[in-house]
């Protein structure tokens, strides 16, 4: 499935003191990956007053627009006890967890192992993969068929218009110039040649790459997935694809493995997030999830999705508190008897997204609410059946399949937004782009608020707020004045056309037409014909009608 559902049950050591093993370990027979927590940072030779020992400028600045300070989940694991725990023995250091205080390791030594449990500064030792081959899980679904739209968007404009992206585009001409997106997925197979890619090559758009399974691998040799994800925000594909955020920057992290499933990879998952936020990332787009293991001892239940058990989960909350806006996919259990989210989607300051079709209803794959504690879950949907992007085979863009591919959809837009408001919160970009969505105001288990509408979001972060219509209005009519289009700005409500007829200033009628709309849906239609930009120079009127709504309004003709 496009989003792994493989849940850990481990808390952290403060909320959860039962899941501390004991100092002797069984033997294993392959190498096994073991996370190990210390009891403290009291001797880190970091300081909280020299930040830019272990943070970025970028993310430095990122905090202090949003007045985060600086804290002691921010101080790098103190080395000497990294140095300890490797001279044990055969040990080898996968990762580090600044923000758990806690190192992922693997190791075959179980001499080694055995002592670890005896140093006083260990405070937690548990294994997180066993190392037994297990056949790969992670199954896609794709499909196939294409619709032309507009020049620009191709076959991928219906994705982007259903939530006004197109809007933040142009209008606002917010592309994600100068954002950075951290995308943690399997892989980005041949995403350093690919085509579909290359215009984010060719401007260096992709700033770092990382493989946190296997440290020192390359993401380009690993897997279809992430590099499908990474499609629907930067790719482009003349007359075929423009990806929601096409001019941002992204950082390409590897944290799952597809071989297996393991606890090790909820690990993985958060230094991956720790990284994205010590070089700076805005957004985080993650398309897994997980609820079961192949070690079920690991394994989440229901009634862990209540945002305060799993690791990854709570390292999303953590990642929301530093200034980043986390998006998540919702999870594909739709039709299982498991239909629930999966981890992390039910952290309290995500953006879990589920998917819906290009006519707005919901996907039957994607997995629903509420988080076991009754919170609305999904937080948003987007399309996710039949989204377009870059295919397994790496050369293709047609319909793809699942949450997966709805989730970066909601994150690239959500960059454009935060672009247009960079003095706005993290907290304040993901509140208004809920606040946007189609059923804010009566959420349910399977939408959650609804399809979101960045352009309502971008308004109302700018101070006007029409995020709670519900009768057909007819706005405005811009530009003022136009040369060879006008815009009107129009909230449809319960219809389904518009009537638009362009006057003269004695009266005389010179053009007429009804346009479709969507209903309960915000729009800009376009009128863009011979007769506007043949107009002499001069003054018209413009009447638009919208079931009861009637808007008269002059406008001008530039010269």
């Amino acid at each position: 499935m496009p989003i792994r559902l493989f849940f850990a049950i481990m808390h952290l050591s403060v909320l959860v003191a039962s899941l501390l093993l004991p100092a002797s370990l069984p033997a294993q027979t392959a190498p096994a990956i073991y996370w190990v927590q210390f009891t403290d940072k009291d001797h880190t030779p970091y300081s909280l007053s020299a930040p830019q020992d272990y943070l970025s400028q970028r993310a430095l600045d990122r905090r202090a627009r949003q007045n985060i300070p600086v804290d002691s989940l921010d101080l790098p694991v103190d080395p000497a006890y990294i140095a300890q725990l490797l001279a044990a023995g055969q040990i080898e250091l996968l990762n580090v967890s600044k923000w758990f205080n806690a190192v992922t390791i693997r190791s075959t030594d179980t001499l080694a192992l055995d002592s670890l449990g005896l140093l006083p500064f260990v405070h937690q030792l548990r294994m997180t993969m066993d190392g037994k081959p297990r056949p790969t899980r992670f199954a896609q679904k794709f499909g196939t068929g294409t619709k032309t739209f507009q020049q620009d968007y191709g076959s991928s404009f219906r994705q982007i218009e259903m939530m006004n992206g197109h809007l933040l585009h142009e209008a606002g001409g917010a592309k994600g110039q100068g954002m950075l997106i951290g995308v943690l997925d399997s892989g980005f197979q041949d995403a350093d040649i690919l085509p579909g890619l290359s215009d984010l090559r060719g401007r260096n758009g992709i700033t770092l790459t990382r493989d946190l399974v296997e440290p020192g691998g390359n993401v380009y040799a690993e897997h279809y997935h992430g590099r499908s994800v990474l499609s629907l925000m930067a790719g482009h594909v003349d007359g075929k694809l423009t990806g929601t955020a096409p001019l941002a920057n992204y950082v390409l992290v590897r944290t799952e493995n597809v071989e297996s499933e393991y606890l090790v990879e909820e690990d993985n998952w958060v230094s991956g997030a720790e990284l994205c936020d010590s070089i700076g990332c805005d957004v985080l787009n993650t398309s897994l999830g997980y609820t079961t293991f192949d070690d079920s001892t690991q394994d989440h239940t229901y009634a862990d999705l209540n945002g305060l058990t799993s690791r990854m989960t709570l390292a999303a909350d953590i990642a929301a508190r530093k200034g980043m806006i986390p998006v998540n996919s919702a999870g594909n259990s739709g039709t299982l008897p498991w239909h629930y989210i999966s981890a992390p989607a039910d952290a309290f300051d995500i953006l879990a997204v589920g998917a819906v079709g290009s006519d707005r209803m919901l996907a039957d794959f994607s997995s629903r609410g509420p988080s076991a504690d009754g919170r609305v879950k999904p937080d948003v949907s987007a399309m996710g059946l039949g989204t377009i992007g870059i295919g397994t085979g790496g050369y293709n863009v047609y319909g793809i399949n699942g949450t997966s591919f709805s989730s970066p959809l909601v994150a690239g837009l959500a960059a454009c937004l935060w672009q247009l408001h960079p003095d706005r919160s993290a907290h304040d970009i993901m509140d208004a782009v809920r606040r946007s969505a189609s059923q804010y105001d009566h959420p349910d288990g399977d939408l959650g608020h609804g399809i979101p509408d960045f352009w309502r979001a971008h308004l109302l972060l700018g101070g006007r707020d029409i995020t709670n219509l519900t009768n057909a209005t007819a706005f405005q009519v811009i530009p003022v004045p136009f040369t060879n289009f006008l815009d009107i700005e129009v909230f449809a409500g319960d219809e389904t056309g518009m009537n638009v007829l362009i006057y003269d200033m004695l009266g005389r009628e010179l053009w007429s037409t009804t346009t479709g709309l969507e209903p309960h849906t915000y729009s800009r239609v376009r009128i863009q014909n011979d007769l506007l930009t043949h107009l002499r120079a001069g003054a018209y009127i413009v009447k638009v009608q919208v079931g009861g709504s009637k808007l008269t309004q002059r406008v001008i003709k530039a010269g």
